[in-house]
């Protein structure tokens, strides 16, 4: 029993620092495919271990809702490939591995994160520290040696992929910081205040920069939802939301040339791309299934297939059916966020959470896809979620 007591703890401590730095390295790491790589290479050898060694919660994870929603709107996006048209293999080929690396890191974080308290600080601090450091690494480059203006749009090359996904994870940075700052204990030394407060900035700036302005928006929307819901006094929440409008205008003033640039960028098509892909959309219950590659066909935007709404995209693959499971599955991980609110991690899982649905409303395809970029702020609360989940129920039978 010892040996298998000390080979358990030792093969948690090992999966834990891998998942660490698998996370981590979305940041820093300059090549998309080398991280994916990686992440199928920790799949690869880690599931197979812990299914030939009996370490998979098999029985226990059914017993948490977030992850039965989950699995139910996954199991009917996969049946969609049956009705779907792909013109590629790899239309097919790749939510069945997609789904398989995400539920098979489900179960690798379960058996990780058994003191989930202590590892998710862990976690959280190396996701700060390596995240701002990169920002700024990244910004100081681009707008400092290659002289880009601000009116370029910053974005961190790698998993990250792209300008948007760049800002949404920069402004979920920010809301951990935030966190950090808000519901850790106050015992927390006065300089560890002060390098969150330096990389809450490098987060907000860097997001700034990234032009994307939902997720400017939902980051200052949940900020000020985050600073409501901390265990600070009245007064001080007041004097906080105080502070942050006047930093907002002072921020405006300094950084006028973005504004300058969100201006000149123009309206949004995304009423326009939404309402030609709904021209298209026919199979109304069922959906065109998700291996299908839907394209506007008429129209100036004729050949268009980016939905741009993770609920327009799970609508088209998966009807209406696989559109409602979708947000049962949001639904059910928010009512489950709301009753564990007691517990700080499980509250600011649940805002980080319910910031990406926001700023999925206009952008991405799909919520199944690699691990990169929106996949982060998306998939990882809820992982966590479902851990703090099943560690109530135990904690329930136990009484």
């Amino acid at each position: 029993m010892i040996k298998v007591n000390f080979y358990e703890e030792r093969t948690r401590t090992i999966l834990f620092y891998s998942i660490v730095f698998l996370l981590t390295s979305i940041f820093f790491i300059p090549e998309k495919n080398l991280h994916l790589k990686l992440f199928i290479l920790f799949i690869a050898i880690s599931f197979p271990l812990m299914v030939a060694k009996g370490l998979c919660r098999w029985k226990a994870i059914f017993e948490s809702r977030i992850f039965l929603t989950s699995t139910l709107f996954l199991a009917f996006s996969l049946l969609s490939l049956f009705w779907s048209t792909p013109t590629r293999s790899s239309d097919i080929l790749n939510p069945i591995k997609n789904i398989f690396y995400l539920l098979s890191f489900w179960f690798i974080f379960l058996f990780a994160f058994n003191d989930i308290d202590r590892r998710i600080q862990i976690l959280v601090k190396w996701l700060i520290i390596v995240g701002s450091i990169t920002a700024i690494s990244y910004a100081t480059y681009q707008y400092f040696y290659l002289n880009h203006s601000l009116a370029t749009r910053f974005t961190i090359p790698g998993p990250m992929l792209d300008k948007v996904r760049t800002g949404i994870c920069l402004g979920a940075g920010a809301l951990i910081c935030m966190a950090s700052l808000l519901f850790e204990p106050n015992n927390r030394r006065p300089r560890s205040s002060v390098l969150l407060l330096i990389a809450f900035a490098i987060f907000l700036v860097t997001m700034l920069l990234t032009h994307t302005r939902l997720a400017i928006a939902a980051t200052l929307f949940f900020s000020f939802i985050m600073i409501t819901l901390s265990p600070l006094e009245k007064r001080n929440k007041l004097l906080l939301a105080v502070f942050g409008i006047i930093s907002l205008f002072a921020a405006s003033f300094f950084l006028a040339p973005l504004l300058d640039a969100y201006i000149n960028r123009g309206p949004s098509l995304r009423l326009t791309i939404w309402s030609g892909f709904l021209n298209e959309y026919n199979q109304y219950w069922f959906g065109h299934g998700l291996g299908t590659e839907i394209q506007i066909s008429e129209g100036k935007l004729a050949g268009f297939h980016s939905y741009h709404s993770i609920y327009l995209g799970a609508l088209l693959s998966s009807g209406i059916i696989g559109l409602g499971l979708l947000l049962l599955m949001i639904s059910i991980t928010l009512f489950t966020g709301w009753k564990l609110r007691a517990n700080p991690y499980a509250l600011i899982a649940t805002i980080l959470f319910a910031y990406s649905c926001t700023t999925g409303l206009v952008n991405f395809d799909t919520v199944i896809s690699r691990p990169r970029g929106y996949w982060l702020p998306f998939w990882l609360p809820i992982i966590v979620l479902s851990v703090y989940e099943l560690k109530s129920s135990e904690r329930k039978v136990s009484t």
